[in-house]
């Protein structure tokens, strides 16, 4: 299950996306409205959990333009703004939940895991290809030319950051920020350590030289056809 949560205080983000990763959740974190909005439409997410107070707008500005865009994904606001008609006002505009701040971990787990469950996975089935590599995000599993490798989460995250930006570079923020967090610290040398292990696991399977250096600026996937 695939989550997305929209919160820009740092360290509540921070906190939410381990909540929801020790409970075997895949998550996104961004911050703004912006964001919100590109990943929601962008991305089959279970279920979405979006913050009110946002720097560049309001949680419902997002939640208007997600419904007026016809996502279908189930939303969980998030807010300080806990008075009965604000409540309302978020649901009659397209909200499914409301939790107000501050909350109990274990609600908001609650919480979000009756949205997922009463709800069609929009997640499951999704499936990346390049070449003749396939990665399939429920199973976090990878295959090249018939043959299938399983993955870590880290090294799945990584995969995923270059397959969805499979003919652009990605900068090492970049992928950072896709695999630990846009608030990681982590340094250099632990994207190369995993850069290493995806590469020979890729190689096991027949996919040789699967990511490719550009030495100074970043990493991306072997251009298709070679």
């Amino acid at each position: 299950m695939r989550l997305l949560v929209v919160e820009d205080e740092p360290q509540l983000r921070r906190e939410l996306v381990a909540l929801f990763e020790r409970h075997g959740y895949l998550v996104d974190a961004v911050e703004t409205v912006f964001d919100a909005v590109e990943h929601g439409m962008s991305m089959a997410y279970d279920c979405i959990v979006l913050d009110y107070m946002l720097p560049d707008g309001d949680g419902i500005e997002a939640l208007t333009q997600l419904r007026e865009a016809g996502c279908p994904t189930p939303i969980l606001m998030l807010t300080v703004k806990n008075d009965p008609k604000d409540r309302v006002f978020g649901l009659n505009k397209g909200a499914d939940d409301y939790l107000g701040k501050p909350f109990h971990p274990d609600e908001l787990l609650a919480r979000v895991g009756a949205l997922v469950r009463r709800t069609p996975s929009l997640s499951d089935e999704e499936v990346l290809t390049h070449g003749k590599a396939t990665l399939r995000t429920k199973s976090r599993s990878l295959e090249y030319d018939g043959r299938t490798l399983e993955l870590t989460s880290k090294e799945f995250a990584l995969m995923e950051a270059l397959m969805r930006h499979k003919h652009q570079l990605m900068t090492r923020d970049q992928l950072i920020a896709k695999v630990w967090g846009p608030d990681a610290e982590v340094a250099d040398s632990a994207l190369d350590t995993y850069i290493y292990f995806l590469r020979r696991k890729c190689a096991n399977i027949g996919w040789k030289n699967a990511i490719v250096t550009v030495r100074g600026r970043g990493y991306a996937l072997q251009p298709e056809g070679e």
